[in-house]
């Protein structure tokens, strides 16, 4: 037997309208992960994109990796368990968007077998925010710290400007300034 807790908190979700609630991964008796394939997006380099309609709140699949200490720093890794995930492909190529149709979310999985010591097992999944349609390119939030923060190049039409967390935005912009992305833009429309 297996116990799923959710670990993480959905409250950071920049999404206008509340997420999914995450169905536990081996929730169905036919589970299936990972039916997603690494491609060419238009702007952002390598992306990863689903091979089957996937419904809100089911998991995609499972994030695999080396877990690295908790000041480790790269353009990939993700916090987890305390510490920070470098993902193994695909999942490693997962693009930023300030309009996301997925989500980390992180698993404490508990041994409960009978007569069994219990054991914690910490696991981070991919699952959809929205439904996604075959073909369509996953997305998450990255909401990095305002001083690691990048400029955005999501598209979204509420797109933030720059790869950050909802609420360090406006000490961004205070001490980083618009991303050169958006200088042009204003500039083209003068």
């Amino acid at each position: 037997k297996r116990a799923f807790i959710m670990t993480n908190d959905h409250d950071q979700t920049p999404s206008r309208r509340p997420p999914a609630e995450p169905v536990p991964p081996f929730s169905s008796r036919r589970p299936r992960f990972d039916r997603v394939h690494v491609a060419e997006t238009p702007n952002c380099g390598l992306g990863v994109f689903s091979d089957t309609p996937i419904l809100a709140g089911h998991a995609v699949g499972q994030v695999h990796g080396n877990v690295m200490p908790g000041d480790y720093r790269s353009r990939y890794c993700v916090g987890f368990a305390g510490a920070v995930l470098e993902p193994e492909p695909p999942y490693r190529f997962l693009n930023h968007s300030c309009r996301p149709n997925c989500e980390f979310v992180e698993w404490e999985i508990q041994n409960e077998d009978e007569g069994a010591e219990v054991e914690k097992i910490y696991e981070l999944w991919v699952h959809a925010l929205r439904d996604i349609q075959k073909g369509e390119e996953l997305t998450i939030d990255y909401a990095w710290d305002w001083q690691s923060a990048i400029p955005c190049q999501c598209g979204a039409p509420d797109c933030r400007g720059w790869i950050c967390k909802m609420d360090e935005l406006e000490i961004c912009r205070r001490q980083r300034g618009a991303p050169a992305s958006y200088r042009e833009d204003a500039d083209r429309e003068s």
